[in-house]
């Protein structure tokens, strides 16, 4: 068996509906191939030993996700910030845009939000163990991070802050089913935060010629310190929703 197929065997035996222990899989294939699928973020490994393919993960987690934190239409995402006590807007940094491919979260930034006005802040640098692709957008570096604790303390403090309350992000699918959802999981936490996505309240409440948070905030002289670090765009995010919300709920 040539080594395409055999990468292709072992990527479909870790398919994240049957979790391929690490002792089996070893069993049916060289570990040589098994790593260096590991290393080009195909396929992955829980925490307890589990590998599972991470392409295979990111359309299950979609699917999964949404049965226990729905994508909720715009109507409903207004109903439900308008009638929360708190709420969490968040934004991320990674390594590369893809967590199919591997990609890992780099800096975590949420804010608290009680009427309108932020309350608390979570912001954490990550140390993602692998290299960092997108230096040159966001500025982080391997450098930067290396002393930083990695995912899993950072992912159960996340936890700790966001409790309960609904989570909103610049791009939801991104933020929070893409990154932080699949670190969730992978650190044995089901989050049934209910989620809402300032790109698609802006699309039907604000007047931009595109959606992306630098061109919004522009548009509405909305400040944005520094464009693709996770503090700055988490308060422009929430500048921006609040301007929403207002439009909003005077309809």
């Amino acid at each position: 068996m040539n080594i395409e197929r055999l990468h292709i065997r072992i990527m479909i035996t870790c398919s994240i509906v049957s979790f391929a222990k690490r002792e089996a899989l070893a069993a049916s294939y060289p570990m040589e191939a098994i790593d260096e699928l590991e290393q080009h973020g195909y396929i992955a490994c829980t925490r307890y030993g589990d590998y599972y393919n991470t392409k295979l993960a990111a359309q299950y987690l979609r699917k999964f996700m949404t049965t226990y934190s729905p994508r909720l239409k715009v109507a409903k995402m207004v109903e439900l910030l308008d009638h929360a006590p708190e709420y969490v807007v968040v934004d991320i940094e990674t390594t590369g845009g893809s967590a199919a491919r591997g990609d890992k979260i780099v800096e975590i930034a949420a804010l608290k939000i009680r009427h309108g006005e932020t309350v608390d802040l979570f912001h954490r640098f990550v140390n993602p163990e692998k290299p960092i692709k997108n230096s040159h957008i966001h500025g982080i570096t391997n450098e930067r991070v290396k002393h930083e604790q990695t995912i899993s303390p950072v992912i159960h403090a996340f936890k700790a802050f966001l409790g309960d309350l609904p989570i909103v992000s610049h791009h939801i699918g991104f933020d929070w089913y893409s990154f932080l959802a699949l670190e969730f999981f992978r650190n044995g936490i089901r989050p049934t935060n209910p989620a809402a996505c300032t790109v698609l309240l802006a699309r039907k409440y604000l007047d931009s010629p595109r959606n992306n948070l630098n061109v919004i905030a522009e548009t509405y002289n909305i400040p944005l310190l520094k464009h693709h670090t996770a503090d700055a765009d988490a308060i422009c995010a929430n500048e921006i929703l609040q301007l929403i919300m207002k439009k909003a709920t005077a309809q």
